[in-house]
């Protein structure tokens, strides 16, 4: 009798210590393997003051930009710099599906941004965009570049307003923060005509018209965004539609 009982007594705590272990299992993020970059714009706040240029080359010696951040890697805290409007190094990445990044080397709350990466993500670039002047929090877009597909982009509309985008006379609609294939052609010609239009109450009105000189296998991402600063109340304006290609 006291046998069965300590059968019974081992049998309910292995019972219950599987379903806990389970538990955490299932509650445990996936783990991932994917190759990504990550390219960031200064917040326009965050523009306002002067810098210091070199007086030999003119070019700023000093990023207004929260540029540096941390990771954990396994076992191991890496660093990420970051400069507004260039793309990072590729980041070999395997680990939980979920990926925190840190202003401060000791990896302590609160995270700057956390990358929800998918396991069916294997090479990405991620857009981050500052939600404040101080460049602590970011939004972020994943883009896919059409790789192994000759003759097609993608084209990124980072405004806020809807565009048309022409590329040899060819016209498709691109909404705001929808990342959208584009198809272009290199035959009997060693360039392409893009053109981007503003779309307003159903009219058109030319924005951007520009030559590209792209390869017969690129697969080019193109990124259109409008220039963005302070004026001297403070308040964010939006002037001209740039264009990135990467």
């Amino acid at each position: 009798m006291r046998l069965s009982r300590f059968l019974f007594v081992v049998i309910a705590c292995a019972t219950s210590a599987s379903s806990v272990f389970g538990a955490v299992d299932r509650d445990k993020p996936p783990e991932v393997t994917v190759n990504f970059r990550l390219l960031v714009w200064a917040h326009p706040k965050s523009q306002s003051s002067a810098v210091t240029t070199s007086v030999k080359t003119g070019e700023p010696t000093e990023v207004r930009f929260h540029s540096r951040f941390h990771y954990r890697d396994g076992n191991v805290t890496k660093e990420l710099r970051l400069l507004p409007r260039k793309p990072s190094k590729h980041i070999s990445y395997a680990g939980d599906a979920i990926l925190s990044f840190f202003n401060n080397q000791n990896l302590e709350s609160p995270h700057a941004f956390s990358i929800s990466f998918d396991p069916r993500w294997k090479e990405v670039l991620l857009l981050l965009y500052p939600k404040t002047s101080a460049e602590k929090a970011f939004n972020y877009l994943p883009v896919f570049r059409p790789i192994g597909q000759p003759g097609i982009g993608i084209a990124v509309n980072l405004t806020r307003k809807p565009l048309s985008l022409l590329v040899d006379g060819r016209r498709q609609r691109l909404s705001s923060w929808k990342p959208t294939q584009f198809r272009f052609s290199l035959r009997n010609k060693d360039h392409i005509r893009l053109g981007v239009n503003a779309i307003d109450y159903g009219t058109t009105k030319p924005l951007l018209s520009v030559k590209k000189f792209f390869d017969r296998n690129d697969n080019p991402i193109l990124l259109l965004r409008r220039e963005a600063f302070a004026d001297s109340k403070g308040l964010i304006k939006y002037g001209k539609l740039l264009l990135t290609t990467l």
